[in-house]
């Protein structure tokens, strides 16, 4: 699941956690048998009235919920009879809907039923509850002439299939990618070269502290925020595959590969030239933001919702750059992917009304809705001929340019070692330890966590 700020605080959770009504999966809330998949070929012309729940990510009161019920109305009036219910489906909602989707209720479309790239979440793809997308996705979408399945970016598609089976079990409906902002008026102003490599960063750093500006904007109060520091580094340095088998799965250790300590060592030299916002121990992340906007900080590496969820604050002539996270020479990791989260909606086994389900989707992911969305809303895009939204800047050149979207925290918050690793990067940044003794540490926290 995302770890956005933006969706964590001030949710409501509702009586039944629906925003209309109960009872899911079309029906009256009992164990129903799977439903018959409808012949891929003629889905879109099956698609017939009737109600179907669907989950959705935003709150009550939001715009982005406005929009939601907005394209649920679209459909209503398309398809006579057809009633779309929508139902929060966010952060603490979700124990409550998995527990519907375990006794046969499950909502007809949901998120956070799968992840290909998140092992947890493929047993219910393997039980049979999620609908196998791919024999529509292959179909021609007769909006469009083309195959469903050619819209969305090569990019996600690891995220959509099951790594075993190749079967696709969610779409994406949007992206929260890390990435690196930085203050371009203020580096222009001060002739600061935006930081393509790791020795730019420094440079960068160097540059600002020079013009006294704080280099890097950093909350203090929120460990993963941190460790999106180190995360991005072993990107770069031992690759994602390794960080992820050693971090999350307890395959190896991380005293094996060098460039562990190697991305301990250049955080701790990032931190002793004094590259983080002055008291940022104490800062939160809305503050630190703030700080980043004001024009007291000259980067801040932080998901791509930041501009959405700060629109209130930035000044109407502030120049916000976008950029991957810094390649790192001699580094043996991936020197082009990005971390990123793909939110995926999955349609139920046993929706009772398939067709209805799929066009949902359809809607949700159509060209037309992604770019309404991305403009009104400030969502990035799976969907390609989709533009970067106002206020992110290129950041659909920087997805482009991306060979591979990575999977943002390792799979970390979802494992036993979630309590491990970000908690020692924390006492590395605040300067509690060194890079060899946060190694240390880290090594026998993992060996005692994954008994290796």
């Amino acid at each position: 699941m995302k770890i956005a700020h933006k969706l964590l605080a001030g949710l409501v959770v509702v009586p039944c956690l629906a925003l209309t009504a109960c009872g899911g999966g079309g029906g009256d809330g009992t164990n129903q048998a799977t439903a018959k998949a409808p012949d891929a070929k003629s889905w879109q012309q099956d698609i017939k009235g009737g109600p179907i729940e669907v989950g959705v990510l935003p709150a009550v009161g939001t715009p982005s919920l406005k929009f939601m019920e907005d394209i649920a109305a679209g459909i209503e009036k398309d398809h006579a009879g057809a009633d779309l219910k929508p139902t929060f489906a966010n952060t603490k909602a979700r124990p409550a809907l998995e527990q519907r989707w375990r006794a046969g209720d499950g909502l007809d479309v949901d998120y956070t039923m799968f992840d290909g790239t998140n092992p947890a979440l493929l047993e219910w793809a393997d039980s049979g509850a999620l609908l196998d997308l791919k024999p529509y996705l292959d179909q021609v979408d007769t909006s469009t002439g083309k195959p469903w399945l050619d819209q969305f970016s090569p990019a996600v598609m690891q995220f959509m299939e099951h790594p075993a089976t190749k079967k696709i079990y969610g779409v994406p409906s949007e992206l929260s990618l890390q990435v690196l902002f930085y203050n371009a008026g203020l580096f222009k102003k001060h002739n600061i070269t935006p930081p393509a490599t790791w020795d730019d960063l420094t440079k960068a750093a160097d540059g600002l502290k020079a013009a006294g500006v704080d280099p890097i904007a950093v909350t203090g109060l929120f460990e993963p925020y941190m460790g999106m520091w180190s995360d991005n580094i072993w990107l770069r340095t031992v690759g994602y595959d390794k960080a992820h088998d050693i971090l999350t799965e307890g395959k190896g250790n991380i005293t094996d590969d060098p460039g562990f300590l190697k991305g301990l060592q250049m955080l701790q030299d990032l931190r002793d030239r004094k590259g983080f916002l002055k008291g940022f121990e104490g800062t939160d992340f809305t503050a630190a933001q703030a700080q980043f906007f004001q024009g007291k900080a000259g980067m801040i590496l932080m998901g791509s919702w930041l501009v959405s969820e700060m629109a209130d604050v930035i000044p109407e002539d502030f120049e916000l750059g976008v950029l991957q996270f810094p390649t790192v020479a001699g580094g043996t990791g991936d020197q082009a992917s990005m971390l990123a989260a793909a939110q995926l909606m999955s349609v139920s086994a046993k929706s009772e009304n398939i067709p209805l389900s799929l066009e949902w989707i359809r809607r949700v992911t159509s060209v037309e809705t992604q770019t309404r969305r991305a403009n009104e809303i400030g969502e990035v895009s799976g969907v390609k001929g989709v533009a970067s939204p106002p206020g992110l800047p290129g950041i659909s050149d920087v997805v482009a340019k991306a060979d591979r979207l990575q999977a943002s925290y390792y799979g970390l918050m979802e494992s036993k070692a979630k309590d491990i690793v970000y908690p020692e990067i924390a006492k590395l940044l605040f300067g509690k330890q060194d890079a060899q003794q946060a190694l240390d540490n880290l090594d026998r926290g993992l060996r005692r966590v994954h008994g290796n």
